[in-house]
């Protein structure tokens, strides 16, 4: 409140027959006191009178919001506060905001599976080295995982109308609740068998064997 009543930077103080030695003095005083002291010699009035620079605080807010958006774009960053996410927000808005962030990705992975594949080479000599076993003929794949927002309610839509279109598995592979897909069938088969066993075994009746008689029913 202080500085709205009272900038340096956007508020000049006039002084007339100020009553003290200079400015830095008439500072101290106005902000140890609060008050100043003035005189009135020769027919003139002393007084104070301030200069007030007219501003407009939406030029800021508009400067503000450029440097921030030019911020993150340059740097490739995430802006949390998107107006896409402020109603419900598809998958493709969710990529969208994510896509200066997955350059970066694409770009740091590159240099660490160059780096990987390079380490591979001491680590094969090692092995070689320490238990004369020669993996260097070995291919390998080198796989990092991203952690991505998403849409959860629309992808787990997309993996329900998918059913009888695609296999379970591939169903199972991206749905966002399933994490090992191997166990994820096997806990279905045993939901299933038990199940079956809930509802109990009942023992058929045996059919009786027939017998040839000479009777006619």
């Amino acid at each position: 409140e202080n500085r709205m009543q009272e900038d340096a930077w956007n508020t000049i103080i006039v002084l007339e027959n100020y009553d003290g030695a200079d400015l830095s003095d008439f500072r101290q005083k106005l902000a140890e006191f609060g008050a100043i002291k003035v005189r009135s010699e020769e027919g003139s009035r002393g007084g104070v009178s301030t200069l007030n620079i007219a501003f407009t605080a939406d030029n800021f807010k508009a400067i503000l919001d450029l440097f921030k958006k030019a911020l993150i774009e340059n740097a490739r960053g995430y802006d949390a506060k998107d107006d896409r996410m402020s109603s419900n927000p598809n998958q493709m808005n969710i990529q969208s905001m994510y896509s200066d962030i997955d350059l970066d990705a694409d770009d740091m992975e590159t240099e660490y599976q160059t780096s990987l594949e390079e380490l591979a080479f001491f680590v094969d000599a090692h092995i070689n080295n320490t238990q004369g076993k020669d993996y260097s003929a070995v291919d390998f794949d080198i796989t990092f995982n991203r952690n991505v927002l998403i849409n959860t309610a629309e992808l787990i839509d997309n993996c329900a109308k998918s059913s009888g279109i695609v296999s379970n598995k591939t169903i199972l592979t991206n749905h966002p609740f399933v994490d090992d897909v191997d166990k994820e069938e096997d806990e279905i088969k045993q939901e299933k068998a038990d199940a079956i066993d809930s509802y109990g075994v009942f023992p058929l009746e045996q059919p009786k064997a027939l017998v040839n008689t000479d009777e006619t029913v």
